[in-house]
């Protein structure tokens, strides 16, 4: 049977035992790595050692120094810890409870991948079963037409030159179809740009070429400032129109690069983020690309149009948050990953700025 704390959990917090300080870490006798006096704080409580309560949060403590996760995991599983050091409900029904959350919350990020691979794959079958019944029909045509030709008495020549005709264009079409669908599979539908498997494709070929050739490489992430209020206000339909106006700003800054013959990719994240691949670009230029987008999106005049394209209102503003990070030597594993996290984690720091900045990891 699980042994109550004694004490007030709410009280020993009050009393300075907080969480979420840097400090020197001792190491009980257990084996453990503690925080911030983490320990001594579970011994304060009651929490039995070697037990699996204190093993469990201090595997949750230590979340934070883990780059392979985002900042949006580490505040998750941070702000649990401190329910449960709050709350003091060290029942078996209470650690099944969070072992489920802390769970869920680490796996999120798979999870979101694996939908959102789902519903590319569902958008892919749907173009796929459109484009092969187009060609069904092509095909049915041709086995008429064929037809046609045999009973309409012309010369063997120019039979055989008509039927061979008719199934070179039809392979031909199947081709670009093949092409087509190729090119769908890492488009986002509603924007244009490149969709998250695109983004990842590209950026695990850029960072694999930025090691191999020791050049920099940056990556933005941009998100879009209280999108959710604006989708509220003015409807999904009017919260599209807004996301292909942001894509369309990202798009063009992009192509400015690549004109002065720089290399970056644009892609949309997902939801009302967009992220961007700056290869061969170091921190200083990446912020003043980032800075760029920002400034044009910021004075960017939004029009909102009805279905039939009447204008409904404008002079509408948009603003985005944006963090930049670069590949880091020190890295030596889940480069990917670590970079995301890091953009990510400076874009946040730009939110809770105020929003509508820029921020670079290190700020």
């Amino acid at each position: 049977m699980t042994r109550r704390p004694t004490r007030g959990l709410g009280k020993a917090v009050a009393m300075g035992y907080r969480i979420g300080m840097k400090s020197h870490a001792p190491v009980n006798p257990e084996g453990k790595r503690c925080f911030d006096g983490i320990c001594e704080t579970l011994d304060r409580l009651g929490v039995p050692r070697n037990s699996k309560w204190r093993a469990l949060i201090l595997f949750m403590r230590s979340i934070r120094d883990y780059d392979i996760y985002t900042p949006e995991q580490k505040r998750q599983i941070q702000a649990l810890v401190v329910q449960v050091l709050k709350e003091g409900d060290l029942t078996e029904t209470r650690f099944d409870d969070i072992s489920r959350k802390t769970e869920a919350i680490l796996s999120a990020p798979w999870r979101t991948k694996l939908q959102n691979a789902l519903n590319d794959l569902s958008r892919a079958i749907g173009d796929s079963r459109g484009i092969i019944l187009k060609r069904k029909g092509d095909i049915e045509s041709l086995g008429q037409e064929t037809v046609e030709n045999v009973q309409s008495g012309k010369d063997l020549d120019a039979l055989l030159e008509d039927i061979r005709k008719g199934f070179t264009d039809v392979v031909r079409y199947m081709e670009q179809d093949a092409e087509n669908l190729a090119r769908l599979s890492f488009t986002d539908a509603l924007t244009g740009l490149a969709n998250r498997r695109a983004f990842e494709d590209a950026l695990a070929k850029a960072v694999a070429g930025a090691r191999a050739r020791k050049t920099p490489l940056c990556v933005l992430m941009v998100d879009v400032d209280h999108f959710k209020a604006f989708n509220d206000l003015h409807g999904h339909l009017i919260g599209d129109q807004a996301l292909n106006a942001v894509a369309s700003v990202i798009r063009d800054c992009q192509k400015q690069v690549e004109e002065r013959g720089g290399k970056v990719l644009s892609a949309r994240y997902g939801g009302e983020e967009f992220t961007v691949i700056a290869q061969d670009m170091a921190l200083k230029q990446a912020v003043a690309l980032a800075e760029h987008i920002r400034h044009r999106i910021e004075t960017y005049n939004f029009i909102i149009r009805d279905v039939d394209g009447e204008i409904l209102n404008s002079g509408i503003t948009l603003t985005v948050s944006l963090g930049v990070a670069c590949l880091d030597d020190a890295w030596k594993d889940s480069l990917e990953q670590r970079l995301i996290n890091a953009a990510d984690e400076a874009m946040y720091q730009a939110k809770l700025a105020g929003r509508n900045k820029v921020f670079s990891k290190g700020d």
